[in-house]
């Protein structure tokens, strides 16, 4: 029996998530959205305090190769890959989503780190390569994230986690994500539909069920995504283009 409603805050795309990057200075996350019909390619931030949902069309040629590397306050930091068999050089792009404007736009570009202070990495020159270093602030203030353990079948962190719920009428398969953070237990995992899966993720507190959500049915295979937590809020994608975002 859950404690709680299904309250959360919802937003559901028309489109497929692709991936999420959270910015852990401004409290928000940089979504990648694509069409697998039309080939579409945008963006969109949400703001974790207010739930506020800008969506994004960078003003360039984007392409199924391009992918968003990293948000920073008003910044999305854009790759985009000459060839998807190599990965570098891309043609690196700092967008400003609130000015709609390019900050800078470098060609021939091998990404080494990105973090919430800088971009590092090196340009393809005729000579050579140039090292390159892209300052992105000196931030003190910035969210912890906490992002889940995964235990694969077979391992002893799969056999503790998959004893706890096979006492609730749970048989995990293939692999759990499992995450403690202040009172709360986070637990993603697998059960058997047929030939497939269905991917479930529960949420307990001093051991008794707030919520249990199914967050895709019968997919074929374990996927890596699964959940966070940032900003003492629990972040998931449910059935590929819902994101939602609960206060723990």
């Amino acid at each position: 029996m859950n404690l709680t409603s299904d309250v959360g805050f919802s937003w559901e795309f028309k489109d497929p998530i692709w991936l999420i990057k959270a910015d852990q200075v401004a409290s928000q996350l940089g979504i990648e959205l694509r069409s697998e019909e039309t080939m579409d390619h945008y963006f969109a931030v949400i703001d974790l305090y207010s739930c506020e949902v800008t969506k994004i069309k960078i003003p360039i040629k984007m392409d199924w190769w391009s992918t968003l590397l990293w948000i920073k306050g008003n910044q999305l930091i854009v790759g985009v890959y000459k060839n998807q068999r190599n990965p570098g050089p891309i043609t690196l792009i700092r967008y400003d989503w609130k000015s709609d404007v390019i900050l800078e736009e470098i060609l021939n570009f091998h990404l080494n780190e990105i973090n919430e202070t800088l971009i590092k990495g090196k340009v393809t020159k005729k000579e050579g390569f140039e090292s390159l270093e892209i300052l992105l602030g000196k931030d003190k203030n910035i969210e912890k994230i906490f992002i889940p353990a995964m235990f694969s079948v077979g391992t002893p962190a799969f056999d503790t986690v998959a004893i706890y719920l096979r006492k609730k009428d749970r048989d995990p398969k293939g692999e759990v994500a499992y995450l403690e953070f202040d009172d709360h237990i986070l637990i993603l995992y697998y059960l058997e539909n047929n030939d497939l899966l269905d991917k479930h993720l529960l949420w307990l507190s001093e051991e008794k069920i707030v919520n249990e959500f199914i967050l895709d049915r019968e997919v074929q295979g374990i996927s890596a995504e699964s959940f966070m937590v940032l900003a003492k809020k629990l972040i998931f994608v449910q059935n590929k283009n819902n994101i939602k975002i609960y206060d723990l």
